[in-house]
């Protein structure tokens, strides 16, 4: 069945990119028994994600060696460029990867560019990034669900299905925003396993266009509502997920990007069964209007900033290992922090340091949360002590 799949083509001529997507996610999760199955039906190492990376690029900016050697096993080309002109040489450097810069020279690697932070900050690329609207294909488009803000449709760009999202001028989050970037160059640099890909945009008047890509698999809005609650392995990967995700954006130099409105709406579940993070861009595109007066303030994150989706995550993860039944099911994520709630464990036999930890991430006294960065340390050991470390 795999090797049928791996010859379907679009129009175009082109793989399928959903099954790129997933050669490209077993890449980058250092999932080799993935990975080799589908070398083994007959994909090609080479393929390349909208940003021209490969899946050698990828495992050479996450560090699994052993997936290095695989693809190069699979003769992947060691000297393919990407949209920055960087090979996968170029990335082990960057992210200070020695065993496997190593790997790559011994094989030919080069690296051919100089080894600064990637940035698309030129003129040239800064236009890359804002999509031409005739570009877009609305013949057999649809309607989806993929966040809290906005109107999204599926649709076609360049032969590959697409989400587009049409952003107001204002929103409300709980306070007044108004639209304000211009410049969405930085989301086009975002690039980890677990948040939704920013593609382009396109500014129509007071409004503005996303492209992102599409994900056919749904969110975990609509899981939770088919399962009520799902089993500890299940919670766990998915937690590790959005964990995981987060601590990339919450990382990210020189400030934090926070993303204050975490909600099982924009948790988009992919097809490796993983999810990614969506509406990250909210706090990154929009000003806040202050009560009574018509001054703007950016939202420039500070490190208190990320207490707020701390807590929603821990209800989040309370949600799949609870169900809904033991809260209310019209909670409001975005007020989620003026509502006053403390988790309770009747249903699920989770080991106790997992409610501990939701506990102290759904914590009243910001002091007392965790970062995701302890999250996820908490949550491999735990997987680890069941055993489960392949699936986390």
């Amino acid at each position: 069945m795999m090797s049928i799949q791996m010859r379907r083509q679009d129009s175009s001529g082109k793989l399928d990119m959903q099954l790129i997507g997933n050669f490209l996610s077993f890449a980058s999760r250092g999932d080799r028994v993935g990975l080799n199955q589908m070398l083994r039906e007959g994909i090609c190492p080479n393929v390349q994600d909208y940003d021209q990376r490969t899946a050698l690029h990828l495992a050479a900016s996450e560090g699994h060696a052993s997936i290095v050697e695989l693809l190069l096993q699979y003769k992947a080309d060691v000297n393919l460029k990407d949209r920055w002109q960087r090979t996968p040489l170029t990335d082990a450097r960057l992210y200070g990867h020695r065993d496997i810069c190593r790997i790559l020279e011994v094989n030919g690697g080069k690296d051919l560019v100089d080894n600064k932070r990637m940035t698309v900050r030129n003129e040239e690329d800064s236009n890359e990034v804002n999509i031409d609207i005739s570009e877009l294909n609305l013949l057999q488009s649809s309607i989806i669900e993929q966040g809290a803000f906005g109107a999204s449709e599926k649709v076609k760009w360049r032969g590959t299905w697409v989400v587009k999202t049409t952003i107001k001028r204002h929103i409300y989050h709980p306070v007044k925003m108004v639209l304000s970037a211009t410049d969405n160059t930085l989301l086009r640099e975002l690039r980890h396993p677990n948040i939704l890909q920013f593609l382009g945009s396109i500014v129509q008047g007071e409004e503005m266009i996303l492209i992102t890509e599409y994900l056919s698999k749904g969110n975990l809005d609509d899981i939770l509502t088919k399962k009520i609650r799902l089993d500890l392995p299940t919670a766990l990967r998915y937690a590790l997920d959005i964990a995981r995700g987060m601590n990339y954006l919450h990382q990210h130099k020189p400030f934090p990007i926070v993303h204050n409105h975490l909600d099982p709406r924009n948790l988009l579940h992919d097809e490796g069964g993983h999810l990614k993070i969506g509406e990250y861009w909210v706090q990154m595109l929009y000003e806040r209007i202050h009560p009574n007066q018509e001054s703007r303030h950016r939202n420039n994150s500070s490190p208190n900033d990320t207490n707020k989706d701390i807590r929603s995550f821990g209800f989040i993860f309370h949600q799949m290992l609870e169900g809904r039944h033991f809260t209310n099911e019209n909670f409001d994520f975005i007020h989620l922090m003026s509502i006053d709630f403390e988790p309770k464990f009747r249903v699920s036999r989770c080991p106790g340091r997992i409610q501990q930890l939701i506990e102290d991430c759904c914590s009243k006294d910001p002091s007392e949360r965790l970062s995701f960065e302890n999250v996820i340390e908490i949550l491999e050991e735990v997987c680890l002590g069941k055993g489960r470390c392949p699936v986390c």
